[in-house]
């Protein structure tokens, strides 16, 4: 153990064992989150530690000579956090290694470390051996760049370190591709840091790893960084990693959920979203770097780049001039500044998405700097142009990390980096719109004005602040005014406007609402002003920002949905005549199949139609005489073998019940259709039987706050129509069954149902009648709503 402690005050503090370590109270007072405070504290904490280890050092009896230890990670770049481990390693001269002095030193030296419960890496090797390794093994080399000496002969590490940057130097050329391909593979393995809500603060792509491979790559003098940048960035996620090892008291790098508040009241954050928008910030900031630094890499290394040798490497690049002042030079992308174009900024960008080729650092720069006037109609073609690049995404990031899309687009600032909670979504709410805009350019055939659509797509999430309510309403006239400052005319950014007010209106219809009921295509039509091009616009968003979302938000049975109802607007707006209610293709035949069955037995039936045995999701038609208590009956059956619904519709058909099921798994996995037939003939049974009713589940996880309140609403309807019951709540094994079952219990009948499993939520429509077939009056509604919310929760 040192000799002297730590200093009153101090960032660190000392354990029982004697290894150095950060206490929350200290840290407070260091100032977590202040950045002026944190690499002093940081640096503090690494002199404490190498104190402790160069006591070590002594204790354990090192020799004089011909033995060093140094460090690796981060106490070697002296940034450790709170609970970080350490890299050790005992650096020997060749007639020293191998030798029992040598094992008993390095015994010497770890038990200690261990017995303090710090988590250990080390090694034992020569300068040579450091060396070779590192010619080797890609992710040894880089952590070997930042060997660092603790305690002992000083030229050891020294040499060791000069051998290892030599070695590094020497191979980089031909391990860029290696290099990248690494990333790519912890990209793939872990995600994206920016868009994650739970984020790796180190593994993640635009973490502490990547911070890593920046000065690594700058150590090879391939290509340099921008030091400012990185280096502010890495004291983000650093801070953030301080204060959550503080919290947890663990060395996990992972800021889960349930310590985002604490984690970012430590950091002086108002709350966790402001955290996560910080640290999307800096990691994409660190993002960028590395994608810069690779790919400058990349062309140095190329045949005839700066990092080789022989013909043509001192060869001046080609320059390419293009229209509107647009230069091209060693694969990247300027312009002539003396070229008086107005295009000349927008067509470098659209010249970008379309070819994939990068903006110069310069260019970009000065695309972020100054006010950008509102665009003329040439530039603003000039912008849709830019918008249908495939290469659209890698653009953004480029100019939106040096601030040149919120420069451009009002609102933007706004909605930079903001998470998004809800489960079904992958990316922060600016990404999201650049990933919708993406989808949309997959559609832009089947509507009439494909400038429009890709604009709304950009714009159709503006309004999704915290303080939003209703993000679609806040968002319409921030649509109309970027619009507008985009260079749409007055008509144009009004169907603009209109279209992100609507753009969740075709879905919550086509998923919640009874199709036959003419009030669903009514409140359709409506919103789109009964207008057969901005219907057509209005299909392509939906579908488009579903899709951007997640795989979650646009399954196989919502795409039916959502095109079905659109198909009725649509044949309604050209005077198709259809009857009264048109079964979706995938239920039909099913459905005739098992109303002949109920009807030639006055039984069950069921069916699977189509059970294709590598299809994840299948689809089971069950239908019964109707009657009270059928559905909780049915919803029984469901729980009771274990099956996991994904989306459910029911009807009733000439005093049949038929109810088509979407359950997770394949048909060969799941129950027999005899088994479940045998459960619903003995579930309606015993419907009348209370005891039988009770269902028997696994405990459930806890919910959150924001989870375990259930969000029951009556929906309008056509008169004398059954009335909709929508419930939305965290989804559980029971949750149907129980609703159906109090719904039971006021002697109502379920005549249709739309019902939707959406992450961990269930977004159900229940349309209701009396025992007669009648609709709900307004106090037999408001009563069983307010029993179904008790039910729900």
């Amino acid at each position: 153990m040192p000799s002297d402690g730590p200093r009153a005050g101090s960032a660190s503090a000392t354990t029982a064992e004697g290894l150095p370590t950060l206490r929350l109270d200290h840290a407070l007072d260091a100032g977590v989150g202040d950045p002026a405070h944190g690499p002093l504290r940081r640096a503090e904490h690494t002199a404490l530690i190498d104190q402790w280890l160069r006591t070590q050092w002594r204790e354990a009896g090192a020799p004089p000579r011909g033995a060093a230890l140094a460090a690796v990670g981060s106490v070697g770049r002296r940034d450790p956090g709170p609970a970080s481990d350490l890299d050790l390693v005992l650096l020997l001269d060749p007639e020293l290694a191998g030798s029992e002095s040598a094992s008993g030193l390095a015994s010497a030296l770890w038990y200690p470390v261990w017995d303090s419960g710090t988590s250990l890496d080390h090694s034992v090797r020569t300068s040579a051996q450091c060396e070779q390794v590192a010619a080797e093994d890609l992710r040894t080399a880089v952590s070997l760049l930042d060997l660092r000496p603790v305690a002992g002969e000083e030229r050891l590490v020294a040499d060791a370190a000069t051998r290892v940057r030599r070695a590094w130097r020497t191979g980089a050329r031909t391990r860029i591709e290696e290099l990248g391909e690494l990333v790519e593979d912890r990209t793939g393995r872990y995600g994206v840091l920016a868009h994650s809500t739970e984020p790796n603060l180190k593994s993640d792509r635009g973490g502490l790893r990547d911070v890593t491979l920046i000065r690594a790559i700058a150590e090879s003098w391939l290509a340099d960084h921008d030091h400012v940048v990185v280096d502010r960035a890495a004291d983000v996620l650093l801070e953030v990693r301080d204060a959550l090892q503080l919290v947890t008291g663990r060395a996990s790098t992972r800021l889960s959920r349930a310590d985002q508040d604490a984690v970012a009241g430590l950091c002086g954050y108002g709350q966790a979203d402001d955290l996560l928008a910080a640290l999307a910030e800096a990691s994409r900031a660190v993002g960028w770097q590395l994608h810069r630094s690779l790919a400058a890499a990349r062309s140095a290394a190329a045949r005839g780049g700066r990092a080789t040798y022989g013909a043509g490497a001192m060869r001046r690049p080609a320059l390419q001039r293009l229209d509107h002042g647009v230069i091209v030079q060693a694969g990247e992308i300027s312009v002539d500044l003396e070229d008086p174009s107005p295009l000349r900024d927008l067509a470098a960008v659209r010249h970008a998405t379309t070819t994939g080729l990068p903006l110069t650092g310069a260019t970009l720069a000065r695309l972020a700097s100054g006010r950008c006037p509102r665009l003329r109609p040439a530039q603003r073609d000039m912008l849709v142009d830019a918008l249908s690049g495939e290469h659209l995404a890698e653009v953004y990031e480029a100019l939106d990390v040096h601030g040149a899309v919120a420069r451009l687009v009002p609102g933007w600032q706004s909605i930079r980096n903001r998470p998004q909670r809800s489960p079904v979504h992958r990316y922060t709410v600016d990404r999201h719109q650049v990933e919708t805009v993406l989808e949309a350019q997959k559609l832009l055939g089947t509507v009439d004005r494909p400038d429009l659509l890709l604009v709304t797509a950009l714009l159709h999430d503006l309004g999704k602040t915290p303080e939003a309510e209703d993000h679609s309403l806040v968002g319409a006239p921030l649509a109309h005014r970027a619009a507008t400052e985009l260079g749409f005319d007055a008509a144009d950014a009004e169907v603009i406007a209109a279209l992100v007010r609507e753009h969740l209106t075709l879905a919550e219809l086509a998923t919640g609402r009874d199709h036959a009921d003419p009030a669903t295509v009514d409140a359709l039509l409506n919103a789109v002003d009964h207008d057969p091009s901005r219907l057509d616009l209005l299909r392509a968003l939906t579908e488009a920002d579903a899709r951007a979302a997640g795989p979650a938000a646009w399954t196989t049975w919502r795409a039916e949905l959502v095109e079905h109802l659109a198909a009725q607007a649509r044949d309604t707006l050209t005077g198709v005549v259809r009857p009264p209610r048109e079964m979706l293709a995938p239920q039909r035949s099913a459905q005739v199949t098992v109303l002949d069955a109920v009807r030639s037995t006055s039984g069950c039936a069921v069916l699977y139609p189509a059970p294709g045995e590598d299809a994840p999701i299948t689809e089971i038609c069950m239908g019964a005489p109707d009657g009270p208590g059928v559905f909780a009956a049915l919803a029984r059956v469901l729980v009771r073998l274990r099956f996991q619904v994904r989306s459910a519709v029911v009807a009733t058909v000439d005093g049949v019940a038929v109810t088509t099921w979407w359950v997770t798994g394949r048909a060969g996995d799941l129950p027999h259709p005899t088994t479940v037939r045998t459960a619903m003939e003995r579930e309606l049974a015993r419907r009348e039987d209370p005891a039988a009713r009770v269902l028997e589940t696994g405990p459930q996880a806890p919910m959150r706050r924001s989870e375990d309140t259930p969000v029951v609403a009556l929906l309008p309807s056509a008169p004398g129509r059954p009335t909709p019951l929508q419930i939305n709540a965290r989804n559980r094994p029971s949750l149907l069954a129980d609703i159906a079952e109090t719904i039971t219990g006021h002697r109502l009948l379920v005549s249709g149902a739309h019902v939707m499993t959406l992450g961990r939520r269930a977004v159900d429509v229940l349309y209701l009648t009396d025992l007669r077939g009648r609709p709900l009056d307004e106090e037999t509604a408001a009563r069983v709503a307010e029993a179904v919310a008790e039910a729900a929760a």
